[in-house]
């Protein structure tokens, strides 16, 4: 009885960690902004993004200077934000391109939104106050050298909501090429998520994780129920 309840326990906990890696993506970008409650009108091109992102989504170009907002999509104090994005090489790319921006936007609603900036452009890793979706010019915060590729950026909101820091990493998703962090946000009771892209700037597979804490509280109750079941087979 002790083993099998032992087992349970240890087989609950990966189902439900495999279950939350699967459930993370809430938009593939894949051809086309798919997941209901993008903005009325605008939103991604027909025009798909070759070669397709590390994650199998052939991603999508966005409509050039654009908004794209969705508040149905939730995004909280203490999550993380994860997008594959291209925002195009930098101007001094041999193949003399102007390069873009991609602009991953959080604490949206109607009334406008934050957003960390990719930009190719200006060879930089910014933040922007987006309120009312104006697109004032941004500080670099990070000096940064892009390539035509995708770059997984990835946004994680402090427990409070009052801070967030921007990572990007290279095409293998994992290796850090810069960060920055913003504080002093006040925008906690918005929750969605917004897009804008110029310079043909591409996006693919958006995800949010949940914050650690409750994974671990999860694991914490499975762990006790394993803990009855064991002192219920041993009462027998």
């Amino acid at each position: 009885m002790k083993f099998i309840a032992s087992t349970l326990a240890t087989a609950l906990s990966t189902l439900v960690l495999a279950g939350a890696a699967h459930a993370a993506i809430v938009e593939t970008a894949d051809g086309q902004l798919s997941t209901a409650g993008w903005s009325t009108g605008i939103g991604a091109d027909a025009s798909i993004y070759v070669p397709a992102a590390p994650t199998g989504s052939r991603g999508v170009a966005l409509s050039e200077g654009v908004w794209s907002t969705n508040t149905n999509i939730a995004f909280s104090a203490g999550q993380t934000l994860s997008a594959w994005v291209n925002p195009g090489p930098s101007p001094t790319d041999s193949n003399g391109a102007q390069g873009g921006r991609l602009y991953l936007g959080f604490n949206a609603d109607a009334a406008g939104a934050y957003s960390f900036v990719a930009a190719s452009d200006t060879g930089a890793l910014g933040f922007q106050d987006n309120s009312g979706y104006a697109t004032p010019d941004f500080s670099a915060k990070t000096a940064l050298s892009y390539a035509d590729q995708w770059y997984r950026l990835s946004v994680t909101l402090s427990a409070d909501g009052s801070s967030a820091t921007a990572q990007l990493f290279d095409a293998d998703g994992s290796t850090l090429l810069g960060s920055t962090t913003e504080t002093g946000l006040t925008r906690s009771a918005a929750t969605g998520i917004a897009l804008r892209g110029t310079g043909g700037a591409a996006v693919a597979s958006i995800s949010v994780v949940p914050e650690p804490a409750s994974a671990a509280l999860m694991l914490l109750g499975l762990g006790a129920l394993g803990l009855r079941a064991r002192r219920a087979g041993s009462a027998q």
